[in-house]
């Protein structure tokens, strides 16, 4: 079987594309984190990499892109070789930081997108041993055991040496079909609507009404146009309002900004857009000089001669 080392033409990313939190730029840090390939047939492979930065095994899924449900899943490279835990290659990375364990490596890749204290890490298997941990002597580590699976978890963490560790029972407490904490989490994301949904949205912002009458009759968006960047939409959300009495309201605040910054000095030159305060009093763009103050010379009431001709 075929392989690329990374990839992200698979219906794992597909199915975070799914979701507006993961825009590009998560995907492309995601990638950094977890190397992640894909098959021949666009099945994504989670990589297990060890401390020395060699690949172990890789564990494969076959999930619905659409959904996230996992249906089957395979191993890579299951020869004999010794495996190790997803993400063991960041505990050198990030030695003193507080890990996260769970189950697979999907929630793993999953809660590592978003904003916790944590490094991610799985071990892949549904029944993990003591020796499986051994990475994990010396470190504090948090523990999202899947929903049913607390007590095993307890049981078997007892027999880890030297393993700072707290048993988290979100899962337990939690309502609905959620399995594991990425399910959980991502059923509280907003969908990125897709193509007819957001057509809808563009007609909402372009006709309220039109839109509630859709929503009303129950109708469904079968067909619309794309839209091009070189179109603007020209249909008024409301009546535009006059721009001058904006206008007049701004004038008014410079003239008055004016009028106190120049206070004492001479106060006709505020009115004058040929004036300006300068370094060393007012200066007249007319006169081309600075006036007195108070001497009644400024370019209000002087007269000037004309230019030469």
């Amino acid at each position: 079987m075929k392989a690329e080392i990374t990839n992200f033409n698979s219906s794992f990313f597909e199915y975070l594309c799914g979701f507006i939190w993961f825009n590009r730029d998560r995907l492309a840090d995601l990638m950094k984190r977890y190397p992640i390939g894909v098959t021949e047939q666009g099945e994504p492979i989670f990589w297990h990499i060890n401390s020395e930065y060699k690949i172990t095994n890789g564990r494969i899924l076959t999930m619905d892109s659409e959904t996230g449900k996992v249906y089957d899943d395979s191993w890579y490279y299951q020869d004999g070789r010794p495996t190790c835990l997803f993400g063991e290659q960041l505990l050198d990375i990030f030695p003193s930081q507080t890990l996260a364990l769970v189950t697979d490596e999907m929630t793993a890749a999953v809660m590592s997108c978003f904003p916790t204290p944590y490094v991610w890490l799985a071990t892949g298997k549904e029944q993990a041993t003591p020796s499986d941990l051994l990475s994990l002597e010396g470190k504090s580590v948090v523990v999202f055991p899947n929903k049913g699976e607390y007590s095993k978890w307890q049981e078997m963490l007892q027999a880890v040496p030297n393993l700072h560790f707290h048993i988290s029972d979100v899962m337990e407490k939690a309502q609905g079909d959620c399995h594991t904490i990425a399910q959980m989490v991502l059923s509280q994301q907003p969908l990125r609507p897709t193509e007819a949904e957001a057509a809808l949205i563009r007609m909402e912002d372009a006709n309220p009404n039109l839109a509630l009458l859709v929503k009303a009759l129950d109708l469904e968006v079968v067909g619309f146009s794309p839209t091009s960047n070189n179109v603007k939409d020209e249909t008024p959300k409301t009546k535009p309002a006059s721009n001058e009495p904006k206008e007049d309201a701004v004038m008014l605040s410079i003239l008055l900004a004016q009028e106190e910054r120049w206070h004492g000095r001479n106060p006709e030159c505020h009115k004058c857009k040929l004036s300006h305060e300068g370094i060393n009093g007012t200066y007249c763009g007319k006169l081309q000089r600075y006036v007195e103050y108070g001497k009644g010379d400024c370019c209000i009431e002087a007269e000037i001669p004309p230019a030469p001709e």
